[in-house]
């Protein structure tokens, strides 16, 4: 009898320790004052957000003002192709040259909008290069060049 009278007390004592917990509540209570003390101290704008249907998206190709150039060889023998950007009326030193064998297609990425002259050329047997087409394009952020090549 005497056990189980010690086991009661004990549970009783333990129970009523865990419900007097005064101090929690106390540091609760503070917590919610300090966050509501914060809502009421910010400024209304900064709660207020655009909708998203005026918020502007970018591309990654427009932000870096760039667009690519295929060129497609259709005939039988291999195409140089020079690549020169305009700058004023000038053309500046840096040249992009590619050799594009027959019936491929060959692609330079990024290169910055703006004008450029592009030139064509065949090789022979002899190693003579022949001028197939000479001209200038306008490449335009985002928008791709495409470009086949037949005699």
């Amino acid at each position: 009898m005497r056990k189980l009278i010690l086991l009661a007390v004990a549970i009783i004592t333990l129970t009523a320790s865990a419900q007097n917990n005064t101090t929690a509540n106390i540091i609760e209570g503070g917590k919610v004052l300090a966050e509501l003390v914060r809502v009421f101290k910010t400024p209304r704008s900064a709660f207020i957000q655009p909708p998203l249907s005026l918020v502007e998206k970018k591309d990654s190709c427009a932000v870096k003002s760039i667009s690519d150039v295929s060129i497609k060889n259709s005939t039988g023998k291999p195409l140089l192709v020079s690549v020169y950007r305009r700058n004023g009326n000038l053309y500046e030193a840096g040249v992009i040259s590619l050799k594009i064998l027959p019936k491929n297609q060959e692609t330079i990425y990024e290169l910055k909008a703006g004008i450029y002259k592009i030139k064509y050329e065949t090789e022979d047997e002899d190693d003579e290069k022949e001028i197939i087409r000479e001209g200038e394009i306008k490449l335009i952020a985002c928008k791709n060049y495409y470009e086949e090549v037949k005699f």
